[in-house]
């Protein structure tokens, strides 16, 4: 009998997994220095000092705060494209819905990730070409709703549509504004918002909740 062949696995060296940390330690303390003092005010001089690195050792990794910015972005393109994967599947819609914006939700709930969220939609107004690189999250995340939300409406779990770009534009502010709401109401839980949202979804999608 033949054996089939084992796929190979790959795994980081010591040099690859360190350097893989010292990159997440730089990106971690971008956040809290952004969250904090705002993208322009953030200098690449605090930026080291809460990653706890010399500016040379910083700059091997990121030329320029430009360089890190670029990073958060991809790194928020990939988690949210990984959150919002959990509307498809198997399931009641209204179900799958409530699971990705609990988890948004809880995402939002770590020290600083509300503001940092803030800094950067109010950045996006001012600088065009970091708003571009967050508006690719964005029309990620509303196209994967329009096509969960289609697939829904021919199976006739959800009633037809005559304007989904705008239910779908409705939603998000909904959802953003919730976990923006907890910078100043830290006691707005998951438990108590879950049932009004889900409320809230099912009447601005016609579905039963």
């Amino acid at each position: 009998m033949t054996q089939l062949a084992q796929p190979e696995i790959t795994e980081l060296s010591p040099r690859e997994s360190a350097q893989d940390a010292r990159r997440t330690q730089i990106l971690d303390a971008a956040r809290t220095c952004f969250a904090r003092s705002g993208f322009r005010g953030a200098s690449m001089q605090e930026i080291c000092l809460e990653a706890k690195m010399s500016p040379g050792g910083l700059y091997r990794y990121f030329p320029s705060k430009e360089a890190i910015i670029e990073a958060i972005a991809q790194e928020e393109r990939c988690g949210a494209a990984e959150l919002i994967e959990t509307m498809r599947g198997t399931g009641p819609l209204l179900d799958r819905m409530m699971s990705c914006a609990m988890g948004y939700f809880a995402y939002m709930r770590d020290p600083g990730a509300c503001e940092l969220m803030a800094e950067i939609s109010a950045e996006s107004l001012r600088n065009s070409e970091i708003g571009k690189r967050f508006a690719q999250i964005d029309d990620s995340v509303r196209d994967i709703m329009r096509e969960v939300f289609l697939e829904a409406i021919e199976t006739g779990e959800m009633p037809p549509n005559a304007d989904l770009d705008a239910t779908i534009s409705m939603l998000q502010a909904a959802v953003d504004g919730i976990a923006l709401r907890q910078i100043n109401d830290p006691d707005l839980s998951l438990a108590r918002v879950e049932p009004l949202l889900r409320r809230l979804v099912a009447g601005v999608l016609g579905m039963k909740a």
